[in-house]
């Protein structure tokens, strides 16, 4: 990784971060990820690849701390299973 831009995005202070695979055949050529220096939060992800075709991903809000049902995180097998997937279990 190495330090890239410095940018006021509409009042904040986005620091960019570069980032590049090790593999340097891999599709993916670069990614840009933009941290919001007041609250260390991700603000902006600019994936490009091999073709040039830039991919952004801009996070408008962000919420912590938020009330999560324990049903959203339950895996329902038989659901699956009738829907003709197989499961393996690893037990």
């Amino acid at each position: 990784y190495k330090m890239d831009l410095l940018k006021n995005i509409r009042g904040r202070r986005i620091q960019f971060i570069q980032l590049k695979p090790i593999d340097t055949s891999e599709e993916i050529k670069n990614i840009l990820l933009g941290i919001d220096m007041k609250t260390k939060h991700i603000y902006q992800l600019i994936q490009t690849d091999s073709s040039g075709t830039s991919y952004t991903i801009t996070v408008n809000s962000f919420k912590t701390n938020e009330a999560i049902s324990q049903n959203l995180f339950t895996f329902d097998e038989e659901k699956f299973t009738k829907q003709g997937y197989y499961i393996n279990k690893l037990d």
